[in-house]
């Protein structure tokens, strides 16, 4: 019973996949680059680079109409992949992972992509022609954007002037 429905976003990123990981990693740093996702160790102890599958983590997003905060559980923390699995049992549940890999098309970068799977009864909103859909891409490439200026600025890579 349920849907299933899935979203993708990915950028390049002129950055090593270490740089992208580290900043995606680097949870008490968002406030200074990005403002929508605020991720924490529900063990204050943890450092995010530590945590292995099975940890819980406090996730807040902001950009909705409502407050969306959840206390997703790791599924897998390696050099190519960051993933949790979080619900709302029957209604919605979403496995999230960011992987890490070298681009094919910047030298020395990085193809960073952003997924998410829903399940349940309610993951035909994600849909994009559903507002809940629309925002929740937003809310990705947002990130995405986000995690690329951040991780250039790390990575010391210069941005040409434009006038």
């Amino acid at each position: 019973m349920g849907q299933s429905h899935s979203l993708s976003v990915q950028i390049e990123i002129e950055a090593p996949p270490e740089t992208v990981r580290s900043v995606v990693l680097d949870f008490q740093r968002y406030k200074e680059f990005h403002q929508v996702f605020t991720i924490q160790c529900l063990d204050p102890e943890m450092q995010p680079e530590d945590l292995q599958a099975g940890d819980k983590l406090d996730v807040d997003i902001k950009g909705y109409s409502f407050k969306f905060r959840f206390q997703p559980t790791l599924v897998e923390n390696s050099p190519s992949t960051f993933q949790w699995y979080g619900s709302a049992p029957f209604l919605f549940s979403g496995k999230h992972q960011f992987f890490f890999s070298p681009s094919q098309e910047t030298p020395g970068g990085t193809t960073l992509i952003q997924r998410e799977e829903f399940n349940g009864l309610l993951a035909h909103q994600i849909e994009p022609s559903w507002a809940f859909g629309k925002q929740t891409r937003d809310n990705f490439q947002t990130f995405n954007q986000d995690v690329k200026a951040e991780a250039e600025r790390v990575a010391g890579v210069v941005i040409p002037s434009t006038s």
